[in-house]
């Protein structure tokens, strides 16, 4: 049997891809283990953020969060964020989506202050 964390987190990751594509967007897993993580999905659209999704019952928001800075500046991406699974839901529309503020201005503004 596998680890059952890893499909935990596998299939929130496989629930988000399909979240977004059902709203129109080219995304797909990024595979585990490449040499410079650039986070969990990438979107087609450079103007996206580089996302990382976490299944977890406790949250660790300081340390997500700077994995997915230091994962929008491997992916080249003005970005990251955390997509973060809500407890009782498995809707990612109702999770949650965790940056800072200097991420959230910047994709507001377009991207336009990376």
């Amino acid at each position: 049997m596998g680890n059952p964390r890893k499909a935990k987190g596998s299939a929130f990751e496989r629930a988000v891809t399909e979240y977004l594509r059902a709203r129109g967007l080219r995304v797909q897993r990024i595979p585990a283990g490449a040499t410079a993580d650039e986070g969990d999905l990438f979107v087609s659209d450079p103007t996206w953020p580089a996302i990382q999704c976490k299944n977890h019952a406790k949250f660790d928001l300081a340390g997500w969060v700077q994995d997915a800075e230091e994962q929008a500046l491997n992916a080249d991406r003005v970005a990251g964020i955390v997509w973060a699974k809500k407890r009782g839901t498995t809707d990612p529309g109702r999770c949650y989506v965790i940056m800072t503020g200097d991420a959230f201005t910047t994709l507001m503004l377009g991207g336009n202050q990376k």
